[in-house]
């Protein structure tokens, strides 16, 4: 029991040191990525060993640090319990982020060099760990946590309605246009940019029907993006309330919010069971 409390305490100095540290560390972290990313475009650098080596230097020892955390708090939420619910560390969200925080160092080693730039880039999600320092942030989490759960119905109408727009523009297109209309996929990047009205100009209708079909379905294509957006703003708006009272903790919030939604699927689940 004695070694237990002192394997603890270890693990609380460790987490103190770190959360002093950690904000300037993930900064450096990603600042440090975007010069080596800038300078190895520049001076053709093949991989960090062809880099300076404060650049490789830096990311073992922040890497070092981030691993030492993970393990650290591990640690000190039992690493032996696996008892649902299964939102204990390192299951839950901190522990998601902590995770992929250290994730590009380690498989930095095993990748083919081929891969390296792809592993690398995701030194940027270490940024996430912002939010378990910041209210703000974790509210923000929040209205998208809130908002994607009840958009999920309106998500899947709006993705039928926009499967059926890019099969009938393959259908109308594909003989005139096989090049451009060669399969599902090439429909499918032309009803993402003309509903989204960002054009790009690669492919158009060129058929009668076509056109006619376009101009017709435009109309709910883009109405269906304003619907999401209003929802989501519902959603903002619900949580922004929560964000003007002090008193409101947003980790408590989205335990209910998951709670809310448990209720939901149970309640889901006994409606379909009645039909």
């Amino acid at each position: 029991m004695q070694n237990d409390s002192r394997h603890f305490a270890l693990a609380d100095s460790v987490i103190r040191f770190v959360d002093m540290i950690i904000k300037p560390m993930v900064v450096i972290s990603i600042v440090m990525y975007l010069l080596e990313l800038e300078m190895s475009i520049r001076y053709d650098w093949q991989n960090s060993l062809d880099a300076p080596p404060i650049f490789l230097w830096s990311e073992r020892c922040i890497a070092t640090i981030f691993t030492l955390e993970f393990f650290a708090r591990w640690w000190k939420h039992d690493p032996f319990f696996y008892r649902p619910p299964h939102d204990h560390y390192p299951f839950n969200i901190w522990g998601f982020i902590d995770f992929i925080a250290i994730v590009p160092f380690w498989v930095g080693m095993i990748v083919p060099v081929e891969y390296l730039g792809v592993v690398r880039a995701l030194r940027i999600l270490r940024s996430l760990k912002f939010f378990r320092y910041s209210r703000e942030l974790q509210l923000t989490a929040l209205k998208f946590y809130r908002a994607y759960h009840n958009m999920k119905g309106l998500f899947f109408s709006i993705g039928f309605l926009w499967l059926f727009f890019a099969v009938i523009c393959l259908e109308l297109e594909r003989e005139q246009q096989p090049e451009t209309f060669g399969g599902l996929l090439d429909a499918a990047w032309f009803t993402i940019v003309t509903g989204t009205t960002v054009g790009y100009g690669d492919a158009f209708p060129v058929t009668v029907y076509g056109r006619l079909f376009v101009g017709l379905m435009l109309i709910p294509i883009i109405g269906s993006i304003g619907i999401a957006i209003s929802a989501f703003t519902n959603a903002c708006d619900a949580v922004q309330a929560l964000e003007d009272d002090p008193t409101i903790d947003p980790i408590e919030e989205w335990k209910r919010e998951r709670e809310r939604i448990l209720h939901r699927k149970r309640l889901g689940r006994d409606y379909r069971m009645r039909q």
